[in-house]
C-alpha cells in the first residue's frame, strides 16, 4: 500500500480476556469506548465461555473492537499471550473483565510512556468496588521505579488491569506457563532486572473485589508458586533462606503463612530483615534508603497486622534523614 492507502496501527492495544463475564462484560468495554483518548484497539478473547459473553461482546458495531475465541477453555495465560500476539500498537494495556477504566487512563499512560522512553510499563492506582460498582477503599501502591523494586521483594505491587507496558518489550517476555495465579507478579519480577518499572499516582482503575474465597488447594498453589518468585528474587541479592526463613519472610505478605506466636515470630522478623537489609545494600541492586525504609515500612504493616503496636517504633534497621522522608512518604500514600 502506498500513501493514503496505508493501514494506520492503533497506539494502544487494550486487551480483556473472557470466560463468562456476562454480569460485568459491558460496563467494562464502555469503560474503553469512554476514553478520552480515542487511539485504541480492543482485542477480546473468548475463553470457552458458557454464558452469553459472547453475544454481549458481538453487539459492538466499533470497528476497534476485534473479537477472537479459543477452542475451548485454555487458560489464562495462554489467552493473554494469544493476545499479545494478536495487538498491533505501540502499547498494550490490560483490563480484565470485571474492572473498569476511568475514563482519563489510557491518555495519562501513553503521556507518560512517551515522555519517559527509558520506562517499560506503568500501572496506576486503583479504587477497590463490589459487585454494585460502590467503593470499598482505595490501593495505593508504590510509585517510583526504586519503590516498585524495593517493594517486589515482599509483595507484588501493580493492579494487573492498570498495566501498560510496550508490546516490544512484553512480546520479548511473555507470561510463564509455569506460574498460573502468580503469573503477573512473576513478569514484574522479571522486567524490574531489566527495566524501569512505575505507577502513576493517580487512581484511574476501579479493580472488583468479589470476596476472599479461593479454596484451601487454590491457596496453597498460590502460596508455593509465590515462594519460589521469593526464593528467585532473594537470590539475586545473594540471600538462600531456609525454610524457616522462607516462612518468616512470606507472612509479612500473608500473617497466617506463619503459625508462630506473634512475639516469636517479630524476634524473628527482625533479624531476618536486619540480614535482607545488609545484603540488599551488599549486591547494589538497590537505593540504600529506599530499601531501609520499604524493610521499615513492612515491619510497621507487620506489627499492625498482629495488633503488637508496642512493637512498632522498634525499626530492625537504621534510617537517616532521607530514609525517614522516604518512610513518612510511604506511610502517607499507602497506610
Amino acid at each position: 500500500m502506498q500513501g493514503n492507502d496505508m493501514v494506520k496501527l492503533p497506539k494502544v492495544s487494550v486487551l480483556m480476556p473472557i470466560y463468562n463475564a456476562e454480569k460485568y462484560l459491558s460496563i467494562a468495554i464502555q469503560s474503553i469506548i469512554s476514553q478520552t483518548f480515542t487511539d485504541w484497539e480492543l482485542i477480546l478473547i473468548n475463553d470457552g465461555s458458557t454464558d452469553k459473553s459472547e453475544d454481549i461482546a458481538l453487539s459492538y458495531a466499533d470497528k476497534r473492537i476485534r473479537y477472537y475465541k479459543n477452542d475451548g477453555n485454555k487458560g489464562l495465560i495462554y489467552t493473554r499471550n494469544r493476545m499479545i500476539g494478536l495487538a498491533e500498537g505501540e502499547y498494550i494495556a490490560f483490563l480484565d473483565s470485571d474492572d473498569l477504566s476511568l475514563p482519563l487512563r489510557l491518555s495519562k499512560q501513553v503521556a507518560f510512556l512517551d515522555n519517559n522512553p527509558g520506562y517499560a510499563l506503568c500501572g496506576t492506582w486503583c479504587k477497590m468496588i463490589d459487585g454494585e460498582n460502590r467503593e470499598i477503599k482505595k490501593i495505593n501502591m508504590s510509585v517510583s521505579d526504586e519503590e516498585v523494586k524495593c517493594t517486589l521483594l515482599f509483595a507484588n505491587t501493580f493492579v494487573q488491569s492498570s498495566i501498560m507496558i510496550r508490546r516490544q518489550v512484553l512480546a520479548a517476555n511473555p507470561y510463564d506457563k509455569d506460574y498460573p495465579l502468580a503469573e503477573d507478579y512473576e513478569l514484574w519480577c522479571r522486567l524490574s532486572h531489566s527495566y524501569n518499572l512505575k505507577n502513576i499516582p493517580e487512581h484511574l482503575t476501579l479493580y472488583r473485589w468479589h470476596g476472599n474465597n479461593i479454596s484451601k488447594e487454590r491457596k496453597a498453589h498460590l502460596d508455593l508458586l509465590a515462594n519460589n518468585i521469593l526464593k528467585r528474587e532473594l537470590s539475586h541479592i545473594g540471600l538462600v533462606p531456609n525454610e524457616e526463613e522462607l516462612q518468616i519472610h512470606a507472612a509479612i505478605r500473608d500473617k497466617d503463612i506463619s503459625s508462630l506466636p506473634n512475639t516469636q515470630y517479630l524476634k524473628a522478623l527482625r533479624l531476618w530483615m536486619k540480614k535482607l537489609s545488609v545484603q540488599g545494600i551488599k549486591s547494589g541492586n538497590y537505593d540504600k534508603d529506599i530499601l531501609n525504609a520499604t524493610i521499615a515500612f513492612r515491619w510497621i504493616f507487620a506489627c499492625k497486622e498482629r495488633k503488637t503496636f508496642s512493637k512498632i517504633l522498634s525499626l530492625p534497621v537504621h534510617l537517616n534523614v532521607r530514609g525517614y522522608k522516604t518512610l513518612f512518604k510511604l506511610l502517607k500514600e499507602r497506610l
